[in-house]
Protein backbone atom coordinates (compact mmCIF):
# COMPACT_ATOMS: atom_id res chain seq x y z
CA UNK A 1 0.00 0.00 0.00
CA UNK A 2 0.97 3.60 -0.85
CA UNK A 3 2.14 5.25 2.65
CA UNK A 4 3.18 2.30 4.44
CA UNK A 5 6.90 2.97 4.35
CA UNK A 6 9.82 0.91 3.80
CA UNK A 7 9.53 -2.63 5.99
CA UNK A 8 12.78 -4.40 6.47
CA UNK A 9 12.12 -8.28 6.51
CA UNK A 10 14.19 -9.22 9.77
CA UNK A 11 13.95 -12.57 9.84
CA UNK A 12 14.78 -13.03 6.50
CA UNK A 13 18.24 -10.41 6.96
CA UNK A 14 18.87 -12.97 9.69
CA UNK A 15 18.19 -15.96 7.22
CA UNK A 16 20.05 -14.68 4.54
CA UNK A 17 23.16 -13.67 6.74
CA UNK A 18 23.08 -17.29 8.58
CA UNK A 19 23.20 -18.48 4.80
CA UNK A 20 26.23 -16.22 3.60
CA UNK A 21 28.36 -16.98 6.38
CA UNK A 22 27.97 -20.55 6.33
CA UNK A 23 28.01 -20.53 2.23
CA UNK A 24 31.55 -18.98 2.96
CA UNK A 25 32.64 -21.19 5.57
CA UNK A 26 31.69 -24.75 3.76
CA UNK A 27 33.73 -22.31 0.49
CA UNK A 28 37.18 -21.90 2.50
CA UNK A 29 36.86 -25.59 3.42
CA UNK A 30 36.80 -26.95 0.01
CA UNK A 31 39.54 -24.38 -0.66
CA UNK A 32 41.49 -25.72 1.52
CA UNK A 33 41.17 -29.39 1.14
CA UNK A 34 41.69 -28.52 -2.56
CA UNK A 35 45.42 -26.05 -1.79
CA UNK A 36 46.04 -29.46 0.30
CA UNK A 37 45.27 -32.16 -2.29
CA UNK A 38 47.71 -29.78 -5.17
CA UNK A 39 50.52 -29.35 -2.24
CA UNK A 40 50.38 -33.05 -2.27
CA UNK A 41 50.79 -33.40 -5.72
CA UNK A 42 53.35 -30.93 -5.90
CA UNK A 43 55.38 -31.49 -3.15
CA UNK A 44 57.70 -34.12 -4.37
CA UNK A 45 61.03 -33.68 -6.04
CA UNK A 46 59.76 -33.54 -9.64
CA UNK A 47 56.78 -31.58 -10.21
CA UNK A 48 53.84 -33.76 -12.02
CA UNK A 49 53.92 -32.61 -15.38
CA UNK A 50 57.76 -33.32 -15.27
CA UNK A 51 60.96 -30.85 -15.33
CA UNK A 52 61.83 -31.17 -19.05
CA UNK A 53 61.25 -27.91 -21.15
CA UNK A 54 57.92 -28.34 -21.87
CA UNK A 55 57.13 -29.04 -18.21
CA UNK A 56 59.08 -25.99 -17.20
CA UNK A 57 56.82 -23.94 -18.97
CA UNK A 58 53.86 -25.62 -18.22
CA UNK A 59 54.97 -25.06 -14.32
CA UNK A 60 55.55 -20.94 -15.03
CA UNK A 61 52.09 -21.13 -16.22
CA UNK A 62 50.23 -23.62 -13.73
CA UNK A 63 52.00 -22.01 -11.05
CA UNK A 64 51.04 -18.65 -11.86
CA UNK A 65 46.95 -19.29 -12.51
CA UNK A 66 47.04 -21.73 -8.64
CA UNK A 67 48.65 -18.82 -6.97
CA UNK A 68 46.03 -16.43 -8.76
CA UNK A 69 42.99 -18.68 -8.38
CA UNK A 70 44.40 -19.63 -4.48
CA UNK A 71 43.87 -15.89 -3.90
CA UNK A 72 40.65 -14.87 -5.60
CA UNK A 73 39.15 -17.73 -3.91
CA UNK A 74 40.21 -17.06 -0.09
CA UNK A 75 39.35 -13.57 -1.11
CA UNK A 76 36.05 -14.53 -1.96
CA UNK A 77 35.40 -17.40 1.11
CA UNK A 78 36.15 -14.41 3.04
CA UNK A 79 33.85 -11.75 0.97
CA UNK A 80 30.97 -14.60 1.50
CA UNK A 81 31.30 -14.40 5.25
CA UNK A 82 31.55 -10.49 5.25
CA UNK A 83 28.64 -10.33 3.50
CA UNK A 84 26.86 -12.65 6.35
CA UNK A 85 27.99 -10.89 8.94
CA UNK A 86 26.96 -7.68 7.14
CA UNK A 87 23.18 -9.03 6.70
CA UNK A 88 23.33 -9.76 10.35
CA UNK A 89 24.17 -6.62 11.23
CA UNK A 90 21.48 -5.00 9.29
CA UNK A 91 19.02 -7.11 11.01
CA UNK A 92 19.80 -6.27 14.61
CA UNK A 93 20.00 -2.25 13.39
CA UNK A 94 16.38 -2.54 11.70
CA UNK A 95 15.17 -4.66 14.47
CA UNK A 96 16.74 -2.17 17.31
CA UNK A 97 15.09 0.79 14.82
CA UNK A 98 11.81 -0.65 14.92
CA UNK A 99 11.94 -1.14 18.71
CA UNK A 100 13.25 2.80 19.03
CA UNK A 101 10.07 4.39 16.81
CA UNK A 102 7.46 1.82 18.26
CA UNK A 103 8.82 3.21 22.43
CA UNK A 104 8.72 6.68 20.28
CA UNK A 105 5.08 6.33 18.77
CA UNK A 106 3.59 4.84 22.23
CA UNK A 107 5.43 8.07 24.34
CA UNK A 108 3.78 10.50 21.68
CA UNK A 109 0.25 8.32 21.83
CA UNK A 110 0.47 8.54 25.79
CA UNK A 111 1.20 12.13 25.98
CA UNK A 112 -1.48 13.43 23.63
CA UNK A 113 -3.57 11.16 25.31
CA UNK A 114 -2.63 13.25 28.92
CA UNK A 115 -2.75 16.32 27.31
CA UNK A 116 -6.09 15.75 25.89
CA UNK A 117 -7.33 14.96 29.05
CA UNK A 118 -5.66 18.43 30.70
CA UNK A 119 -7.38 20.45 27.91
CA UNK A 120 -11.35 18.30 28.66
CA UNK A 121 -10.42 19.65 32.20
CA UNK A 122 -9.94 22.87 31.70
CA UNK A 123 -13.14 23.23 29.56
CA UNK A 124 -15.38 21.42 31.86
CA UNK A 125 -17.15 23.49 34.06
CA UNK A 126 -16.03 23.59 37.62
CA UNK A 127 -18.79 22.41 39.82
Amino acid sequence: MAGDGLQADIPSLKSGGKDFTNVGRRYQSAVTKLKNALTGLEGKDTPPWGDDEIGEKFGVVYEGLRDGMYESMGHLAAKLQEIGGALNTMADNHEADEDFNDSLMKQHIANAEAESQQIIALKSPHV
